[in-house]
């Protein structure tokens, strides 16, 4: 019984992470189900229109600035992660090796 629940806990932690981003052309990953293609090249969550911060970088809806100096969009909490970067809502690691939030 102890390890039926184990592997479902992974199962669902597994099957969370995988919806939680979307590859997008050019191999960088997003946040969400879809890619918004920015007017500098990059790629932000299509959830909201790209807009540009302070620093040149595009961000999915407003920008606003994190403690470490990066901007970052969309609504929520804003998180740290484990690399140091900052996003909204949950921290989830990409194939990549980055994090994406909610």
């Amino acid at each position: 019984m102890q390890k039926v629940v184990i592997a479902l806990i992974f199962a669902v932690s597994f099957a969370d992470s995988a919806e939680a981003y979307t590859m997008c052309p050019g191999g960088s990953y997003v946040s969400g189900t879809t890619c918004r293609l920015a007017p500098n090249g990059s790629y932000v969550s299509g959830d909201q229109k790209p807009q540009i911060a302070p620093n040149g970088s595009y961000t999915s809806g407003q920008p606003q600035l994190a403690p470490n100096g990066g901007y970052v969009g969309g609504q929520g909490k804003m998180t740290l992660c484990p690399d140091g970067s900052y996003v909204r809502g949950q921290c989830h690691m990409t194939p990549d090796g980055k994090y994406v939030g909610d």
